[in-house]
């Protein structure tokens, strides 16, 4: 089955957007593994609404934005324990992998505020292929939870114990054909790009020495 286009409303992308087609349309692959660009979450009025070709009216949510290829699911929720973050519930969101198969959260992880008990970074994990982790990092406040921090610096918090300067980054055309060329999602800006987090630095080394091969988003 081909996905309809999807068609931006003229709507803000700061209000709940309402886009016709499928959102199965915003795919993204990395390392030739293909998943969703992303989340979805029927029913949750704060997220895009999308006409999709499989589950009919659903909510685009969170954008996919931390990848750890050569990881399984434990060893990546190992690394966050070991970084401060703890286990945690949230609203159970999907991720598509290929073209039409839904799969629910793997994984939630939250590092709390301090000053405020509702404030916390986010992360939504999925094992996407046998070697690569996908997440979706956000922050969040208030009661119920309430998106209040860019996409971007959220991911960068995440990302910074774990790759500091050997972290990497790939670009998801496929998010910014979803938001229309827009810099912001849901009113927050993301800039289409995911950190690639690796087993350590040794592998990236090896990466750009040419003796492991490199890969692309897309």
């Amino acid at each position: 089955m081909v996905p309809r286009a999807l068609a931006l409303s003229a709507a803000s992308v700061a209000t709940a957007l309402v886009l016709a087609g499928a959102a199965a349309a915003g795919r993204g692959s990395y390392g030739g593994v293909a998943f969703a660009a992303f989340t979805i979450a029927p029913g949750n009025m704060n997220c895009v609404q999308v006409d999709d070709d499989v589950v009919g009216w659903t909510g685009d949510c969170d954008p996919i934005n931390v990848l750890f290829p050569d990881q399984t699911l434990q060893s990546v929720i190992a690394r966050l324990h070991a970084a401060g973050w703890g286990d945690t519930s949230g609203s159970t969101q999907w991720l598509y992998f290929g073209d039409s198969t839904l799969v629910p959260v793997a994984a939630q992880l939250a590092f709390a505020g301090v000053s405020d008990p509702t404030m916390r970074y986010h992360v939504r994990l999925w094992q996407a292929g046998p070697a690569l982790v996908v997440g979706a990092v956000h922050h969040e406040h208030g009661t119920p939870h309430q998106i209040d921090m860019a996409w971007d610096a959220a991911e960068s918090f995440l990302a910074r114990p774990l790759c500091s300067s050997w972290c990497r980054r790939t670009t998801f055309s496929s998010q910014w054909s979803v938001q229309g060329g827009s810099p912001r999602w849901r009113g927050w800006n993301n800039d289409g790009t995911a950190t690639v987090i690796p087993v350590g630095r040794a592998f990236v080394q090896r990466d750009r020495a040419g003796l492991t091969p490199g890969t692309r988003g897309s």
